[in-house]
C-alpha cells in the first residue's frame, strides 16, 4: 500500500479537502498544525517574524486511487502558482 503526504500551507487546507471530497477518499488523517520553512517560500513558524503555519494530509491508498491524488495536487501546485505545496509517496506495509 502507498501513503501519500501532503505538506500545505494552512491556507490551502479547503483545496486539498476538495480533493479528498472529489475522490470520495475514506482514509486520511491530519495534522493540523506544523512550522517549518523549505527553499521555495519564507519560513512559517506561527510567530510575530514568520507568521502561518503548514498542516499535513496524510492519505492511506486503500482505495488504489493514489495516482489520481497526485494528479490532482500537481494540477493545484502548478495552476494555482504555490511553491510551499508538497507531496511525497511512500510504501508502506500495514502492521496493525
Amino acid at each position: 500500500m502507498k501513503v501519500a503526504f501532503i505538506i500545505h500551507n494552512v491556507s490551502e487546507t479547503e483545496s486539498i479537502n476538495e480533493i479528498i471530497k472529489k475522490l470520495e477518499i475514506k482514509n486520511f488523517t491530519r495534522i493540523p498544525k506544523a512550522i517549518g520553512k523549505n527553499e521555495f517560500a519564507d519560513p512559517v513558524f506561527d510567530n510575530e517574524i514568520w507568521p502561518g503555519y503548514y498542516s499535513i494530509t496524510i492519505i492511506e491508498d486503500t482505495e488504489n486511487k493514489i495516482e489520481q491524488i497526485r494528479n490532482e495536487v500537481k494540477f493545484i501546485k502548478e495552476h494555482l502558482k504555490i511553491p510551499d505545496l508538497k507531496y511525497f509517496e511512500i510504501e508502506a506495509s500495514n502492521f496493525l
